[in-house]
């Protein structure tokens, strides 16, 4: 196996052509935002530990042995809050604040969360701390929502109930003063999950599928009732991003877009770009080239791309 240096290949060209992210409020920046502190809700899409493991594939340091050995390094395969954060000079203090001489962020993400945990969290959050001018707050949530309705008796009208309370969340924080970046989530339909679940339960993509579109759409209508004509938030379509990365993937150095590159053993947050942590086909290219890290989880490649995504709204939306 030949030892990369650098397991992402640039993603920037293509996520700029990409451009597939709307702001509420449209238009412009006439004078850049540049936030003080970056505020982070969600679930473990979002989330670094304390220890600086992800919930994708976590990029490796090689040292000069031979063969060489590789050690988790938390600066590399960031996930998309922590790209976003690097970009202004922030970063979480205790969770891989990198060369940041002054982290000032604020780590709320939590593994497992659904909508109702981010009502907590920024209940949590406002309980001793207070939202400013000058806060980027980040909000990613949905996809355990989304895969918990499957065993709600209405499924449809529980995840429009999180969506439409994720919503509330975003104009809670708006009205306190800060600025937010929202992302919707991937259509859980396209999967590994969901393509696993199909063998058995047939119906379950169409299903599952429906149930991301609604999720989304409940959670884009009650940015509406965001102040200032919605410009104090910015949309990522996350979902839009998954949705070209598995229709063109070769547009995006993807040859993966139906399995998990990480091995069943290494179950995340414990899967890294090691030999051992992937499954044999995902290791020539350490797994840089799969959608998915695991069942349910994107890949470093979709993180990086996201964040590029974030970076360029917050450059762009008028806040």
């Amino acid at each position: 196996m030949k030892f990369k240096w650098n397991v992402m290949r640039s993603a920037a060209t293509a996520a700029l052509a990409l451009a597939g992210f709307a702001s509420c409020g449209g238009g412009t920046q006439v004078e850049s935002f540049v936030p003080g502190r970056v505020v982070v809700f969600g679930d473990e899409a979002s989330l670094i530990n304390t220890d600086g493991t992800k919930y994708t594939v976590n990029g490796v340091v090689f040292d000069t042995a031979t063969p060489p050995v590789g050690t988790i390094t938390c600066t590399r395969n960031q996930v998309w809050v922590q790209q976003l954060a690097y970009f202004y000079g922030l970063a979480f203090p205790g969770r891989c604040p990198g060369t940041v001489a002054n982290p000032n962020g604020e780590m709320r993400a939590a593994v497992g969360a659904k909508a109702a945990d981010v009502s907590a969290q920024v209940d949590a959050f406002i309980a001793t701390n207070s939202f400013n001018r000058t806060d980027l707050v980040t909000v990613m949530v949905g996809v355990n929502d989304i895969i918990d309705a499957l065993n709600q008796p209405n499924p449809l009208a529980a995840v429009e109930q999180a969506g439409d309370l994720v919503g509330a969340q975003i104009v809670r924080i708006t009205d306190r003063g800060a600025k937010v970046i929202v992302s919707t989530v991937p259509d859980v339909g396209l999967t590994p999950f969901a393509i696993n679940r199909e063998l058995t339960n047939p119906g379950s993509v169409a299903l599952l599928t429906s149930l991301s579109t609604r999720f989304n759409t409940r959670l884009r209508l009650s940015l509406q009732n965001v102040r200032d004509g919605g410009r104090a938030v910015g949309l990522v379509l996350g979902d839009e991003l998954v949705l070209s990365m598995t229709r063109l993937p070769a547009n995006y150095g993807i040859t993966n877009i139906t399995q998990p590159a990480c091995d069943v053993a290494a179950v995340l947050p414990n899967c890294s770009i090691l030999a051992a942590d992937l499954v044999t086909a995902a290791e020539a290219t350490f797994a840089s080239d799969w959608l998915w890290a695991d069942a349910n989880r994107m890949g470093a490649n979709a993180q990086n791309r996201l964040g590029i995504l974030a970076i360029n709204r917050v450059r762009n939306n008028p806040f």
